[in-house]
C-alpha cells in the first residue's frame, strides 16, 4: 500500500468516525458505519475510498478461514460496491466452500433481484444468474453406498473404520486419531512451507509426515488409481505425460491457453466427502471417525486425504498440494469439468486436453471466436467449482511459438532449443572437467541428468538415446 492511498484511508477513518480502519479493520463495521451516513454529504467520498480499501484486499478476504466475513463482504458488496463490481464478487463467492455462504449468497442474488448473463444451470434453466448456484444445493445428497457399490465401481469394500484401519495398516484408534488432526498445527502430521513461483510469488506446499503420506499412498495404491479418469486428463496419469499433452495440439493455427486459480485448495473438503460418496463409500453426517464400529468411511477416507489450518472446525480443509493422494482427487473430481469442456472444443471443431490447472485448447481454423470461447470456458470452469485466472490467458497464432507444458508444438514436438543446448554443454564439462565441477555441491545432481536425459528421449528419441548413452559413459566413470 503506497503512502497516497494509507493518507486517503485515514481520511476514510475520520470521516465514518472509525480512526485507523488499515489496521484489522470490521467489514461489517465499516458495512454499518456506512448505512448510517447514507444522508450526509461525505457518504460518496466515503463509500469510494471504503470499496477501494475493500477491493484492494479482496484476496485475502475470499481466502479468509472464517465464512461470516465473506456473508460480510457479500453484504458489503450489495449495498456499497457498483454493480458490474458487486456481481463479480457475488459470482465468486456462489462457489463457496462452505455451504452456509453458498446458502447466503444464494438468497442475497435472488432478494437483490441481480441481474447478469450467466450459463443455464440445465438445458431449459434461464440465461441468469442461478446458473451460478448448479448442482450447489448447499446440503449433501443422499448417495447410494454400499459393498455392492463400491465393487461395482471395482473398489475394495468398506463397512465401518475398522476395516478401514485394516485395509491401510494403520495400527490403533489412537494413530488413526493422530492422522485425522490434518493440520500441521501443534505437532499435527503435516509440515507446511513455501516454495517460489516460476512467474513469481509463493507456493504454499502442506507436505505430510512419513506415516500419513504411506497411509495415502495405500488410499492412492488401492482406491484411487482404480477410478477412471477423462481422456482429456494428462497430469498424474499411468501412461500419459506432458508429451501426450502437447501431441494432441501439433500444427494448429491457433491455441488457447488457460490457468485455474488455486487449482488445490478450490478442491476443498466438502468436495472430496462427495466423491468417497459417489464411489460408494458410506458418509453420513459427514462427520470422520475414529470409532472402528463406525460406518462413515466416505468422510474418515476424505479426512485421511486433506488438509486443514484449524482442525476444530468441521468441513474445514482442502486436497493439500504436496499430498499423494491429492492429484488423482482432482483428476477424479475434474471428470466432468473435462467432460465439458471437450465437448465445447469438440461444438468448434477444435482439441482439449489437461494438464493438472492448466487448460489447452486447439484449433486447425481460425474461424472461432476467441472472445466468446473464452466466456463459455469461464462459464463452465465456474459451474464446475473451478475459477479461471484471466491475467495467465493467452491466445498463440501459428505465427508465435506455441508452447504447451514446456513443449514446442508448431511443426511436430521439440524441446524449446537453449535446453538441449545447455545440457550438451554439462555434458561436455562434465566429461572433461568432471561431473563435480558442475554439480556444484548439489548431491542429485546426477539424477537430474538422468532424468532430463530421459526426457530429451520422450521428445526426441535419437537425440535422447544418444545422450543416454554418453550419459552412461560418464557417469560410469564418476559413480
Amino acid at each position: 500500500m503506497d503512502a497516497k492511498f494509507e493518507e486517503r484511508i485515514d481520511e476514510l477513518g475520520n470521516l465514518i468516525g472509525l480512526g485507523d480502519v488499515s489496521v484489522g479493520f470490521n467489514l461489517t463495521q465499516l458495512h454499518f458505519a456506512l448505512n448510517g451516513r447514507m444522508n450526509r454529504t461525505s457518504y460518496d467520498s466515503a463509500t469510494n475510498l471504503a470499496c477501494a480499501y475493500v477491493w484492494s484486499n479482496l484476496s485475502d478476504l475470499f481466502e479468509h478461514e472464517l465464512g461470516e466475513v465473506r456473508t460480510s463482504l457479500a453484504d458489503f458488496a450489495i449495498m456499497h460496491f457498483p454493480r458490474p463490481a458487486c456481481l463479480r464478487i457475488i459470482r465468486r463467492l456462489s462457489r463457496d466452500p462452505l455451504p452456509e455462504v453458498r446458502t447466503h449468497i444464494r438468497k442475497l442474488a435472488r432478494d437483490n433481484a441481480l441481474l447478469e448473463v450467466a450459463l443455464p444451470d440445465s438445458k431449459t434453466g434461464d440465461w441468469d444468474t442461478s446458473g451460478w448456484f448448479r448442482g450447489n444445493s448447499g446440503r449433501m445428497k443422499n448417495q447410494v453406498s454400499g459393498s455392492l457399490v463400491q465393487e461395482k465401481n471395482g473398489l475394495p469394500a468398506i463397512r465401518s473404520v475398522g476395516e478401514l484401519r485394516d485395509l491401510l495398516g494403520i495400527k490403533s484408534a489412537k494413530q488413526l486419531g493422530y492422522f485425522l488432526l490434518a493440520t500441521d498445527e501443534k505437532n499435527g502430521p503435516y509440515t507446511k512451507f513455501t516454495i517460489p513461483k516460476r512467474g513469481g510469488g509463493e507456493r504454499t506446499i502442506c507436505a505430510p509426515g512419513s506415516q500419513l503420506r504411506w497411509v495415502q499412498r495405500q488410499i492412492l495404491r488401492q482406491i484411487l488409481d482404480n477410478v477412471p479418469v477423462h481422456s482429456a486428463a494428462h497430469g498424474f496419469v499411468t501412461g500419459r505425460s506432458t508429451v501426450t499433452n502437447a501431441t494432441i495440439h501439433q500444427g494448429k493455427e491457433i491455441i488457447l491457453k488457460f490457468d485455474l486459480k488455486d487449482f488445490f485448495p478450490t478442491i476443498h473438503a466438502n468436495r472430496v466427502i462427495g466423491l468417497f460418496a459417489k464411489l460408494g463409500y458410506f458418509t453420513g453426517n459427514g462427520r470422520f471417525h475414529t470409532n472402528d464400529d463406525s460406518e462413515n468411511v466416505g468422510a474418515t477416507l476424505a479426512r485421511l486425504c486433506t488438509y486443514t489450518s484449524d482442525p476444530s472446525r468441521f468441513g474445514f480443509g482442502h486436497a493439500p498440494q504436496g499430498g499423494p493422494t491429492s492429484p488423482a482427487i482432482s483428476n477424479i473430481i475434474c471428470r466432468g469439468l473435462d467432460a465439458r469442456l471437450e465437448g465445447l472444443a469438440k461444438s468448434c471443431e477444435g482439441d482439449y486436453t489437461r494438464y493438472a490447472d492448466d487448460l489447452t485448447f486447439s484449433f486447425a481454423n481460425t474461424e472461432t471466436s476467441v472472445g466468446r470461447f473464452r466466456w463459455w470456458v469461464d462459464q463452465i470452469c465456474h459451474q464446475e467449482g473451478f475459477i479461471v485466472n484471466q491475467a495467465k490467458f493467452r491466445a498463440i497464432r501459428r505465427s508465435q511459438r506455441q508452447s504447451i507444458t514446456g513443449i514446442v508444438v508448431n511443426d511436430g514436438l521439440r524441446i524449446p532449443r537453449p535446453q538441449p543446448r545447455r545440457f550438451r554443454a554439462m555434458l561436455h564439462n562434465c566429461r572433461k572437467h568432471g561431473i563435480e565441477s558442475q554439480a556444484d555441491g548439489n548431491p542429485a545432481f546426477a539424477s537430474y541428468l538422468r532424468g532430463f536425459a530421459s526426457y530429451l528421449f520422450m521428445v526426441h528419441p535419437e537425440e535422447g538415446k544418444q545422450a543416454m548413452a554418453e550419459l552412461d559413459e560418464i557417469l560410469g566413470v564418476e559413480e
